[in-house]
């Protein structure tokens, strides 16, 4: 069984095109689950930053409940000077690690933003250039297929017992 080159050809483009397409939605598909990736990696980031900042609000409150017993058990004063200064140094404290937890969960959640903005636009281009990839191989097929139907099937031959013909 044998079919001619335009048939072949527009069999061919007709493969690639819908592998070309397969692949497109494939790379669709594993971008999605990269994003979702991303999303939960975010999620997890911002959960993390309170767990950290409650973990800090906790040891702050132990800290302090621990300096009131202690100047309770000792007989000081529980509003001397050096009591308030230890008790609000505690809290500056507390609050300069919870401003580090927020910088540092803001940082991760910068580069998550980032790395899914990336994968959207580089999704974009990869599926405009399978796109024109196929539109190429169409306009290239239907080119040969004009190409071949205006010249014969076998005007192309070359005849090497021809004097008249040169390669």
């Amino acid at each position: 069984m044998s079919a001619d080159p335009v048939t072949l050809a527009v069999a061919s483009f007709a493969v690639q095109a819908v592998g070309t397409y397969q692949g497109i939605q494939a790379q669709k598909a594993r971008n999605k689950a990269i994003i979702r990736e991303y999303e939960t990696e975010r999620k997890y980031n911002q959960l993390k930053g309170m767990q950290d900042s409650n973990d800090v609000l906790e040891e702050a409150r132990r800290k302090r409940k621990q300096n009131l017993a202690i100047v309770a058990g000792s007989g000081y004063n529980d509003d001397s000077r050096s009591f308030l200064s230890t008790q609000s140094e505690i809290d500056r404290i507390a609050q300069k690690d919870i401003s580090n937890i927020k910088i540092n969960t803001a940082r991760g959640e910068s580069k998550l933003q980032s790395q899914i903005y990336s994968t959207k636009v580089m999704g974009k281009a990869q599926e405009f250039g399978a796109y024109a990839s196929i539109a190429s191989a169409g306009f290239k097929t239907a080119a040969y297929s004009k190409s071949y139907k205006t010249r014969g099937q076998y005007d192309n031959y070359y005849d090497p017992l021809d004097p008249g013909q040169t390669e």
